[in-house]
């Protein structure tokens, strides 16, 4: 058998990592934040390490391993010690620890629930559905909070779930937590009052894909919740939407915070159809061009040489006969090129 001498040139250790940072801290950290978390887990095996010890492993610039760091302590998977150190939090402790706590009452007892196996039933379609089977504790928690403090019916839940996984917050505890009251603010306990929300709902996904089809891209978190915002303060439908888009042409990346800002244009201005959409920006157009004429005139005004101040000999007036005549440019081309730009100077506040 060879000795170990013989591969100590060789990478091939192992490093553990714990399933529920994969699980429940991985999916909504940066890969910045996930490689200085490998590779200090690796280095270190647990122990403490400085900013300088990270630094020195020479592949993230500076500034970009101090976010890190800072993401990670932020999550709540490392900790930042007075003496600039950093540890790593124990996260299957935790994990445990909260589980016991969960299941217990101030003095210790456990706490039993008549509709236990109805909860389990639902928690482990959750899991299976929306978390490939492996689902963090704190999310059945959440669940717990869906069901016994908000009163949640069970389709209800689940349809929470489902939201998360739409709009891609599955993994993003504070979010989840925070849809969860607003569906409860909201009065979405029942199926009956979800109604209101899948029509809702229906129209998002509809304004998502025209949005995304137009923009050539693919929509981020962001934008999903400005198109959200949309609908519920502006009541907007696709064909509002796909016109703001059209009269927001000219600027080389739409961003869907620009649509977001002309539809606040028209609601402000009471223009809130598509018909008025239309009159309105015909007028803006007009205004911007007459403007823009106004301004070229000015700027056109000629003056003869003694209202400007200037005297020349009466030689010196005269033109020369072998001066080649300048034609002047048709007044047609100024308006083309003008036509170009009306518009924009409006446009970079919205």
């Amino acid at each position: 058998m060879a000795s170990k001498e013989k591969y100590s040139e060789l990478l091939i250790s192992d490093t553990l990592v714990p399933d529920i940072f994969i699980a429940r801290y991985m999916p909504m950290l940066g890969k910045d934040a996930v490689s200085v978390y490998l590779w200090a887990l690796m280095t270190y095996k647990g122990g403490a390490f400085t900013l300088k010890d990270v630094l020195s492993y020479g592949v993230i610039p500076e500034e970009d391993t101090k976010t890190a760091l800072a993401e990670l302590v932020t999550a709540g998977v490392l900790v930042n010690s007075a003496d600039t150190k950093f540890s790593f939090v124990d996260l299957k402790k935790q994990e445990v620890d909260e589980y016991v706590n969960s299941k217990t009452d101030e003095e210790g007892m456990p706490v039993m629930r008549s509709d236990e196996k109805r909860r389990n039933l639902l928690a482990t379609s959750i899991q299976k559905t929306f978390y490939a089977g492996h689902m963090p504790f704190v999310f059945y928690k959440l669940i717990d909070k869906c069901l016994y403090e908000y009163k949640f019916e069970d389709q209800v839940v689940y349809a929470l779930f489902e939201e998360g996984k739409d709009t891609r917050i599955q993994f993003v505890v504070p979010k989840m937590y925070d849809l969860a009251k607003k569906w409860n603010d909201m009065g979405y306990t029942t199926l009956e009052s979800l109604k209101d929300y899948y029509e809702t709902r229906q129209k998002r996904d509809g304004i998502v894909k025209l949005t995304a089809k137009m923009l050539r891209k693919r929509l981020n978190e962001m934008d999903y919740e400005r198109i959200y915002r949309m609908i519920e303060l502006y009541k907007v439908d696709e064909q509002i939407v796909e016109y703001a888009i059209k009269s927001l042409e000219w600027k080389d990346n739409i961003r869907v915070l620009d649509i977001e800002n002309k539809i606040k244009e028209w609601y402000d201005a009471g223009v809130m159809t598509i018909d008025k959409a239309v009159v309105y920006e015909a007028e803006r157009h007009k205004e911007n061009k007459a403007k823009a004429s106004r301004g070229r005139g000015r700027s056109n005004v000629r003056k003869s040489g003694k209202e400007a101040g200037i005297t020349v000999s009466e030689s010196e007036d005269k033109p020369s006969q072998e001066q080649p005549h300048q034609p002047q440019q048709d007044e047609s081309f100024h308006d083309s090129i003008l036509d170009m730009f009306a518009g924009d100077d409006d446009e970079d506040d919205n």
